[in-house]
């Protein structure tokens, strides 16, 4: 099997994790192909993201722009060709531009025949719109791939396989949590996910100047449970996006809503048996997981990576609070979604979905390259 891809903000939040998780894949399953980069502006952290990847990685570098070569091979780059070279030697490209930004690249992609995975943020009734505008023609095949669901590959691989989509969009990191979530918890007749995701609005260098008084709620319900109910159709979403001042993670605060009377033993070992999603135990050894850093820090100091200490799983507290009401039952939850790397196994997968993989072995393969686990923290960890 062979497939050259091409990434679109290659030095981005989400692309800069997707690139050397898919390479692990790619040298895992042996297939062929280049992996191709195009350059934006040459600013220093761009720089320094090539120079990672082409270590890493063996990234092949193409100008967007031809007055950007003497910056960029001044900084030791080695220039393949320009933008309209990028996609032709792409078969498939990954834009992981800012939303917004997506559509010059899907124009591009159609026009050179690529495939297309977009990333969880981009909006892809606004590309159409955008395409309609500029008058260029959009083929049927990527007409029906702008109306279909997300790409959540642990529950409809098959179903993209069988499609054969020319474009696709992934999960965004906190819809893919939801999704790792209600894959897990459906099966003891779940209805409904009620609830509020705190989103990450800060950065490091921002945290002196944050506020408990700077919480901006949602007024109405996010994307997140509308993307996810686009995977999940027997259940509904109400769930509410508000931006809190927090470096990481995002915290998700849920309510699960069962047909009949489940117990939360139950919800933690159906999690527990989950692909990525980790159950952390609220008190271990005395010791209580309470707070989010030290959760992070403990969790990811647990065991190595194979590149580095990336968090790939959802991390799930075990302090589930019960509430019935009539023939339901409620039960309160926390979760914790590394907003960098949790949707990163969906875009490995999407990978192996264009080059053709069946759906027998592709979790298992992802998983075992990127080194994701599932389980009971600290010592009943799964890597199968």
């Amino acid at each position: 099997m062979k497939l050259n891809v091409g990434f679109v903000g290659f030095d981005g939040t989400e692309s800069k994790r997707a690139i050397p998780a898919i390479h692990q894949v790619k040298e895992m399953e042996r297939i062929d192909g280049e992996m191709n980069v195009l350059l934006r502006r040459p600013h220093a952290r761009a720089k320094s993201m090539l120079d990672k990847f082409t270590r890493m990685c063996d990234v092949r570098a193409f100008l967007t722009d031809e007055k950007d070569r003497a910056a960029w091979e001044s900084s030791g780059a080695r220039i393949e060709g320009g933008y309209s070279d990028f996609f032709e030697g792409s078969d498939a490209i990954i834009i992981g531009t800012p939303e917004g930004q997506e559509l010059p690249y899907v124009e591009e992609g159609i026009s050179h025949d690529c495939s297309m995975v977009l990333m969880g943020g981009a909006k892809r009734s606004d590309i159409q719109t955008g395409l309609a505008e500029k008058n260029i023609a959009i083929p049927d095949k990527i007409r029906e791939d702008l109306e279909r669901e997300f790409f959540f590959g642990l529950e409809n691989y098959d179903r993209f396989l069988s499609a054969s989509p020319r474009l696709v969009q992934c999960t965004s990191c906190n819809t893919t949590s939801l999704c790792r979530a209600v894959l897990a918890a459906r099966p003891l007749g779940l209805k409904a996910v009620l609830g509020n995701l705190d989103r990450r609005s800060g950065d490091p260098q921002n945290v002196v100047k944050m506020s408990a008084n700077s919480i901006e709620f949602g007024s109405g319900v996010g994307h997140q449970g509308k993307d996810a109910a686009t995977v999940f159709k027997d259940v509904r979403f109400s769930v509410r996006a508000s931006k809190v001042p927090i470096t990481m993670p995002h915290v998700h605060h849920l309510n699960f809503v069962f047909d009949g009377n489940p117990e939360p033993g139950m919800l933690l070992e159906q999690l527990a048996r989950t692909r990525r999603v980790v159950v952390i135990p609220y008190g271990d050894d005395g010791r209580k997981h309470e707070w989010t850093g030290e959760i992070l820090e403990a969790f990811s100091s647990c065991f190595e990576r194979p590149v580095n200490s990336e968090i790939f799983e959802l991390l799930f507290s075990d302090a589930i609070i019960a509430f019935e009401i009539g023939d339901l039952t409620i039960m309160q939850a926390v979760m914790l979604v590394e907003q960098m790397s949790v949707p990163v196994p969906n875009y490995a997968e999407a990978y192996l979905m264009l080059c053709g993989f069946s759906a027998e072995k592709v979790h298992s393969s992802v998983d075992r390259a990127l080194g994701v686990v599932h389980g009971v923290w600290p010592d009943r960890l799964d890597r199968t």
